[in-house]
């Protein structure tokens, strides 16, 4: 498919799926999308679609899974999309040109299970709230300018890119004590 997608998918209400992956589409994701209020499952990977994130995705509570990797998706990641609670399979946003920091609202994602934001260009500490996500197993952050540490409950998670970042992990706080004399 070529072009751009049509702000008409937004009237199509019950719609529980939308997969246009692989394809050739051009332009930004139209924020109508975010009125579907029954979607499970969007998926807009592998593209070239463009502009920013729609902060209005975050209104999709039914979301499962939300795959926007492999375009040229510009600006920061939506904090709303932290709003995302039965989003399970994955937040999969890598290989575009997002910037600033990971929001971290997406430690509010208690279901995911992987989260891919490998390859953007996001900067600053890898937010401690994502070492609460008991369900992750899989987190790629590398190709990005990170710094700091990696939260030390990241450590465990099965399939990772952690050891790309050139990053230690944080050091687990000891708390000691005070003996007085």
């Amino acid at each position: 498919l070529t072009g751009e997608i049509p702000a008409a998918l937004g009237n199509l209400s019950n719609l529980e799926s939308l997969s246009l992956s692989e394809n050739n589409l051009t332009g930004e994701i139209p924020a109508v999308l975010g009125n579907l209020s029954n979607l499970e499952s969007l998926h807009l990977s592998h593209n070239d679609l463009t502009g920013e994130i729609p902060a209005v995705l975050g209104n999709l509570s039914n979301l499962v899974l939300l795959g926007l990797s492999h375009n040229d998706l510009t600006g920061e990641i939506p904090a709303t999309l932290g709003n995302l609670s039965n989003l399970k399979w994955w937040l999969a946003l890598s290989h575009n040109d997002l910037t600033g920091e990971i929001p971290a609202a997406l430690g509010n994602l208690s279901n995911l299970e992987s989260l891919s934001l490998s390859e953007n260009n996001l900067t600053g500490e890898i937010p401690a709230v994502l070492g609460n996500l008991s369900n992750l197993e899989g987190l790629w952050l590398s190709g990005n300018q990170l710094s700091g540490c990696i939260p030390s409950a990241l450590r465990d998670i099965s399939h990772n890119d952690l050891s790309r970042l050139g990053l230690l992990f944080c050091a687990r706080t000891l708390y000691l004590p005070i003996i007085h004399r």
